[in-house]
């Protein structure tokens, strides 16, 4: 029974470092999504409960903290760079063996914008990398690896996107539209 005991302290400390160590990377690149949206909505439902209740939620729920961070820097700080909100750079999250950077650069002649998501493992080989690149004609191109995926035109009117299978062929070709009920929100 203590064998249980000290294994399950063991894992809680493990959990614990590891749960400094996100809040450290956190504080450095605090910037890079405009401020942690996800992660801070998180932080004040856990802050909200009393402090027994509270402890606990942070020693079982330090996961959802790890991926709320993982989304917040990678896919918030991406939507941010290309809605003016952040500026150019490169940020970076470790979660486990993988290791997520987000590069964002603006072009100085053109202006254009282009987002480069690369994710590699403990020896830094490429698992997938990811682009969005704004183009000259106003249109964005999404990269898988290498190969496009997808095409939006129209990006300041109505928005047309196609989709292209691996071979490069179009799949599927479609307005994007928004309700008025949902932008009423914004």
């Amino acid at each position: 029974m203590y064998k249980a005991i000290l294994k399950k302290a063991s894992q809680l400390t493990t959990l614990a470092v590891l749960l400094i160590g996100l809040f450290i990377t956190s504080l450095t690149t605090a910037c890079a999504s405009g401020g942690f949206k996800l992660t801070r909505e998180y932080a004040r439902f856990v802050n909200s409960k009393q402090i027994i209740l509270r402890i606990i939620l942070y020693i079982f729920t330090s996961i959802v903290f790890a991926v709320t961070m993982l989304i917040d820097l990678v896919v918030f700080n991406t939507i941010d760079f290309w809605e003016g909100k952040v500026s150019q750079g490169t940020y970076e999250f470790k979660e486990g063996s993988k290791t997520y950077q987000a590069k964002h650069e603006l072009d100085s002649e053109t202006q254009l914008k282009k987002s480069t998501i690369l994710i590699t493992d403990a020896e830094t080989k490429v698992i997938q990398k990811v682009e969005l690149r704004e183009l000259a004609t106003k249109e964005i191109e999404f990269y898988i690896d290498g190969q496009m995926r997808a095409k939006v035109s129209n990006i300041h009117s109505l928005p047309v996107a196609k989709l292209f299978d691996t071979k490069g062929s179009v799949i599927e070709e479609s307005a994007l539209w928004i309700p008025t009920t949902l932008t009423a929100r914004n």
